[in-house]
């Protein structure tokens, strides 16, 4: 694959005749859906908790319920394991045997993938006042992630986190991503028109668990919860705040027999499920 064009659906080097992909935590489905299109001799498998919304799907495109913090059932090496915006989803013990069973279940040389994003406002201009309520958002969900048991520094950890499982060949691309259509940018602009409106529908979901559960000094309420999300949303739509979020794509090869990895190897075992 071609890793500087426009919008790929990933960066991983696997070749045009890949035979297993596995995405995990798939949502709607959309990319394994995708994938599977584009390379229709292979099997892509999408995996998630709740079933995706789907009517249709091509026929090497399987998409089932599953929890991948369990002990894997699958037995085909896999080329491709993709993981994209799971911030939250487990706690620093459930994140290590994820690396741990992606290494295993992939063949020698396949490779993983990940984009994650950082659940902050930023501005670079200082358009956006140091007092705005659209600064508390960040700190409130890290400290309501820490309280949790679930650290929301998914992004800052996964170089880590592939190095500790036994990648090699690890590389990182970082990401700004504009919420609005401020940018000059067409590309930028139009971007930033789609995050703006995946914010918006998405910050009360995000939130209400933590912040009815951990909120800081207690545990808020429903009402204060969308009394907060209602101001976050108000702010959100100034046009002169150039704000944006961060986000970073970390992809790395499982090494072939006999290549070293500079990191040393957890193994676990394989196990069926009762």
């Amino acid at each position: 694959m071609d890793s500087d064009r426009e919008n790929p659906l990933f960066y991983s080097p696997i070749g045009d005749n890949p035979k297993h992909i596995l995405d995990l935590g798939t949502g709607q489905g959309n990319w394994a859906i995708d994938v599977a299109d584009m390379f229709p001799s292979a099997c892509v498998r999408g995996v998630d908790l709740f079933p995706p919304p789907v009517a249709w799907m091509p026929p090497n495109c399987i998409l089932e319920v599953d929890n991948i913090a369990e002990p894997w059932t699958w037995n085909e090496p896999q080329d491709l394991i993709h993981i994209r915006i799971m911030i939250g989803s487990f706690d620093p013990s459930e994140w290590e045997r994820v690396y741990d069973q992606c290494y295993n279940n992939l063949r020698p040389g396949g490779w993983m993938e990940q984009l994650e994003a950082k659940p902050f406002l930023e501005c670079d201009d200082n358009s956006l006042p140091a007092d705005n309520i659209l600064r508390t958002w960040g700190p409130n969900l890290l400290g309501c992630g820490e309280r949790a048991g679930r650290p929301l520094d998914t992004m800052e950890r996964m170089k880590e986190r592939f190095q500790n499982a036994g990648f090699v060949d690890i590389h990182e691309k970082e990401y700004k991503w504009p919420i609005g259509p401020w940018a000059k940018n067409q590309k930028y602009k139009e971007a930033g028109v789609v995050n703006f409106h995946h914010w918006m529908s998405g910050m009360e979901g995000w939130s209400m668990w933590l912040l009815t559960k951990f909120g800081a000094p207690k545990p808020w309420s429903h009402d204060e919860v969308i009394v907060y999300i209602a101001r976050l949303r108000a702010e959100l739509k100034n046009p002169r705040y150039h704000v944006y979020e961060r986000a970073r794509r970390v992809w790395a090869r499982k090494p072939f027999p006999g290549e070293v990895s500079r990191a040393p190897r957890r193994v676990i075992i394989k196990q069926e499920r009762a």
